[in-house]
């Protein structure tokens, strides 16, 4: 079963671990999609605990990669939904 979430900077984290983003639906807000994981339920937890570490440029450039592939949905199509694979 998939992880879905809305948390932008949740996603930006578990790609950042690695963690493998199958999909982006826009429509009136962002819903990341990732694979399941033997992993992302410890992200996740870590994440919310705050005990959570990565990379900081690692980090960034996972925010940017990110921003970028919503931008560029919603160039396709101001007012339907979109999925980003």
């Amino acid at each position: 079963m998939s992880y879905q979430i809305t948390d932008f900077f949740l996603a930006v984290f578990l790609s950042a671990m690695g963690e493998t983003l199958e999909e982006v639906r826009l429509g009136e807000g962002e819903v990341f999609v990732f694979a399941p994981s033997d992993t992302i339920s410890a992200h996740v937890e870590a994440y919310r605990n705050d005990t959570a570490q990565v990379n900081p440029k690692v980090f960034a450039r996972h925010i940017m990669q990110l921003r970028q592939q919503i931008a560029q949905a919603k160039e396709r199509s101001a007012d339907a939904p979109h999925v980003i694979r």
